[in-house]
């Protein structure tokens, strides 16, 4: 997978050895996860001075085209397993919204 680029700056010193996102053994890592539950995607933009974008993947193949669309040379990536992360005893909180009258239902089909 080939990634455009934007601009570099040779002070970053650029690398054959890096870490790279597009390694087959990190995307087969990846697609394998897809068998147990969805991923969360941190995509940081190289020399970007803001907040990384996050996302939630079900799919492979849209996670790839995410990458094919939005990744430029540079940026990195830090990609979570769902299922290991999210899970009801590392919940912060949880919640019903209420109506009007502040009743929420006590069951439901979710």
């Amino acid at each position: 997978m080939r990634f455009k680029t934007r601009w570099r700056s040779e002070e970053d010193n650029w690398s054959d050895s890096g870490s790279k996102i597009s390694d087959e053994g990190k995307l087969v890592a990846i697609r394998q996860e897809f068998d147990q539950g969805p991923i969360i995607v941190e995509h940081w933009h190289y020399r970007g001075s803001s907040a990384p974008n996050r996302s939630v993947f079900d799919d492979y193949d849209e996670f790839i085209a995410y990458l094919k669309e939005h990744a430029l040379a540079g940026d990195a990536f830090d990609v979570w397993s769902w299922r290991s992360l999210c899970t009801t005893e590392r919940r912060i909180a949880e919640g019903k919204c209420p109506a009007d009258d502040g009743t929420v239902p006590q069951g439901g089909a979710y």
